[in-house]
């Protein structure tokens, strides 16, 4: 960590896929060693220059940082990248790096979940980029999120390409969700904290409404799937 202090406190920023990352040292060190070697989401991003298309509109739950949605929106535009944030804390941080990359996806800070409210989140203390829906430690006290309804998110923006790193909230989205417009789906599974029975729903769902895993892709946790019926690229 004091490598990454000195050398992250000359230069603020890295560049991966030509997107620029602020850099903060508050990340910690299973964040920062993936950007300084510019590994950071490489496998999301691998799928996503083999299977995004022009005229693709992106729904993307768990935002992070923004890398993910800025390099979307440098390759389709702003205009049809939608990403949803359920921990506020990681606004100055999106905006940071939007800013800096000149992109403008449409960002909004809120849970989506079956109904419109208010929701629970709880903050990773170790790991505040690793925060979540699902309680993973006790150690501080939750906030109450804004809540939209997924599917009426859905409705409204028509996506075809659903992008989800949520940190074990995976099961609670496929348990809920109606694809819809939706014709392919990337999403990482978090197996740490669901269950066996948990990622055999979310896979059986999938399968039920004629979504078929690309193999094109061989990560142990990263997935992408493209509905049987689509002349989607990887399918």
């Amino acid at each position: 960590m004091l490598w990454y202090s000195i050398r992250y406190g000359v230069f603020k920023w890295k560049i991966i896929q030509g997107i620029y990352i602020p850099v903060h040292i508050n990340y910690g060190y299973s964040v920062l060693r993936f950007i300084d070697n510019s590994e950071y989401e490489k496998s999301e991003i691998t799928i996503i220059q083999n299977t995004l298309s022009n005229d693709d509109r992106i729904l993307e739950l768990g935002t992070g940082i923004g890398f993910v949605s800025a390099y979307c929106a440098r390759q389709i535009g702003s205009d049809r990248v939608f990403t949803y944030e359920g921990n506020p804390e990681m606004k100055p941080l999106i905006d940071e790096l939007y800013n800096k990359n000149n992109v403008t996806p449409d960002s909004t800070i809120a849970l989506l979940g079956s109904s419109n409210g208010t929701k629970r989140f709880y903050k990773n203390g170790k790991n505040f980029l690793a925060s979540s829906s699902d309680m993973i430690t006790d150690e501080h006290p939750p906030l109450d999120i804004q809540e939209q309804s997924l599917n009426e998110v859905i409705a409204n923006i028509k996506p075809t390409y659903f992008i989800m790193d949520i940190e074990g909230g995976e099961y609670d989205i496929f348990k809920i969700i109606n694809f819809q417009s939706i014709l392919k789906i990337q999403f990482e599974l978090h197996p740490s904290v669901l269950k066996e029975t948990q990622i055999n729903f979310i896979f059986e769902k999938l399968k039920g409404a004629n979504f078929i895993r690309s193999e094109l892709f061989n990560y142990s946790n990263n997935f992408y799937f493209t509905r049987k019926d689509s002349q989607a690229p990887g399918s």
